[in-house]
């Protein structure tokens, strides 16, 4: 029988990360004091934010196209696993 090396917990960690990235993507900065990192840096960053708005929006869908399939590659194998468990054990419940 063939035997296959699904790294199933990478791939579920990978979904939960890629639903973190959704979270923060969102996150804008926000109760801090200009004086404290400088006119220049604030400028900076909220110039980046502005162009950043058509980034965000792709990232955000194609980080939840990936979550998705993440959780639906974890949710396969697991099913595929549990047929193949339940096909060894006969009817009667005993493993052949």
């Amino acid at each position: 029988m063939a035997e296959i090396d699904m790294p199933g917990d990478e791939v579920e960690r990978l979904g939960q990360l890629l639903g973190r990235v959704m979270d923060l993507i969102e996150t804008r900065s926000t109760g801090f004091n200009a004086n404290d990192v400088g006119a220049p840096l604030v400028d900076a960053g909220s110039n980046f934010d502005k162009k950043w708005g058509d980034g965000r929006f792709q990232l955000k869908r194609n980080s939840k196209d990936l979550k998705d399939a993440c959780e639906a590659i974890v949710k396969a194998f697991a099913d595929a696993d549990e047929k193949m468990g339940s096909q060894l054990t006969n009817t009667d419940g005993s493993k052949s």
